[in-house]
């Protein structure tokens, strides 16, 4: 489907302007040019009034979901509370996928939700989004998203748009008095350290020491964190996964228990899994589960959401939730992994493995969900070719659209554009920021 050409006023930038600021950013510095390449472009994402106020609504439905999931999952795992199928399947899903180091300290306090939360969005033929995932658990795409800001500013430098997450987590430190954070990394998330570093410069610009740091280089000693040897902020980002320092995980979790370190996104892995699409959804219709998403979630934003999740079935060997190769036969789905990030875990029904991993997932428990295919939307965009790097081309890109919010608060939206349907970062996509409606003012 053609799409309408992008309206939107902009500057035309030059390659080398958008270049140096990427240069500048520190995610180009050296041989990171090849490992975290994407084409450049002129061009911002224009959200119209219906999209932005769609997600505006999703963020006060998120808010209310996730609170009452939280809840559920703390009931679901009292060995005093009264245990249904229903309640026993929740059980299940909650802890499913979760390190061991997670399943009791994402319990704890079950109505606290991430600070900053990350959604990401499929843009339909119509302009309407429906939730891929939602990521509560970790800091990824926070440094693009700051980046694609700054590439923005350059596009379009008068047009109304959102805060940006630096300065919403900025605002939220400075509410509670704080000016200090630590962002840890795991060993296995080395990849994404150029872009905690575009984030630490973009906090420091608003008053926040961000201190970087790898699990190698923290230890714990008399209920203090050291970093390098020396005491490290209080206040920690999240806890990410940790697999090569075996003795700090279960010190660190000790720790947050205890009130010695917080965190602004509390370590609830579960809040991230994709079978929670499926248990919002019900369609399986589930009279039980029914009756226990509405005592938990009001019922506007149980509707509300819903029409924002494509249909979604959480995966068995029995009770089988549907028949999924006859379901498939109907229409396209989408097999997923339930704790995965990003397309990490995603078959398409037309892969030719699509049928085996379908057959095995059945096999598996709450491991996998099937999802109705989404068949995105194709936006015109301009782009500087990596063939010719002086040749501004046009064409049509498939899109991921990422969403920071501050719960209920749009933080930012980031868009990452593909020429193929399976969207996501790799050195043939596009990095773009997005402005906001006329009518919704800066």
């Amino acid at each position: 489907m053609k799409a309408t050409t992008n309206t939107t006023a902009t500057n035309i930038v030059s390659r080398e302007a958008l270049e140096q600021a990427v240069v500048e950013s520190g995610l180009w510095a050296g041989p990171r040019r090849h490992t975290h390449g994407f084409l450049l472009s002129p061009d911002v994402y224009p959200l119209t009034e219906p999209q932005y106020r769609q997600l505006v609504e999703l963020g006060e439905d998120l808010e209310a979901c996730l609170r009452g999931l939280g809840r559920m999952a703390s009931f679901a795992a009292d060995p005093k509370g009264y245990h249904s199928r229903a309640w026993g399947m929740l059980k299940r899903i909650f802890r499913t996928g979760i390190p061991e180091l997670y399943r009791e300290i994402q319990l704890s306090d079950p109505e606290r939700l991430p600070r900053i939360l990350k959604v990401d969005l499929m843009e339909t033929a119509d302009g309407s989004y429906r939730i891929a995932e939602v990521d509560g658990h970790n800091k990824h795409g926070l440094g693009y998203s700051t980046l694609a800001a700054t590439l923005r500013r350059l596009v379009a430098p008068d047009a109304p748009v959102l805060p940006g997450a630096a300065r919403v987590i900025a605002e939220q430190l400075a509410e509670d008095g704080r000016a200090e954070l630590l962002l840890l990394y795991g060993d296995q998330e080395r990849f994404y350290l150029p872009e905690l570093e575009v984030l630490r410069s973009e906090l420091a610009k608003h008053g926040v020491e961000a201190r970087i740091a790898s699990e190698l280089e923290c230890s714990v000693r008399n209920g203090t964190v050291l970093v390098d040897g020396h005491p490290g902020p209080r206040l920690w980002m999240d806890l990410p996964y940790l697999h090569q320092n075996a003795e700090l995980g279960p010190r660190i979790a000790e720790l947050y228990r205890d009130g010695g370190i917080d965190l602004l996104i509390p370590p609830k892995p579960f809040l991230g899994s994709k079978a929670l699409l499926a248990v919002l959804r019900n369609d399986e219709q589930n009279p039980e589960l029914e009756e226990i998403l509405r005592e938990y979630i009001p019922e506007r934003h149980l509707l509300g959401i819903r029409r924002s999740i494509p249909e979604t079935y959480v995966l068995r060997r029995k009770p089988r939730p549907v028949d999924g190769v006859a379901l498939c036969r109907e229409r396209p789905f989408v097999l997923k992994e339930s704790i995965s990030s990003g397309m990490k875990g995603t078959v398409f029904g037309d892969d030719p493995a699509f049928d085996q991993q379908l057959a095995a997932a059945g096999r598996s428990y709450y491991r996998f969900v099937l999802q109705e295919y989404v068949d995105g939307r194709a936006r015109p965009f301009r782009y500087y070719s990596s063939e010719d790097g002086a040749a501004l081309r046009e064409a049509d890109w498939f899109t991921r659209v990422t969403v920071h919010y501050a719960l209920p608060r749009v933080a930012d939206v980031i868009v990452t554009a593909r020429q193929d349907k399976a969207v996501h970062g790799a050195p043939d996509c596009l990095q773009l920021g997005t402005v906001l409606p006329a009518s919704a003012g800066s």
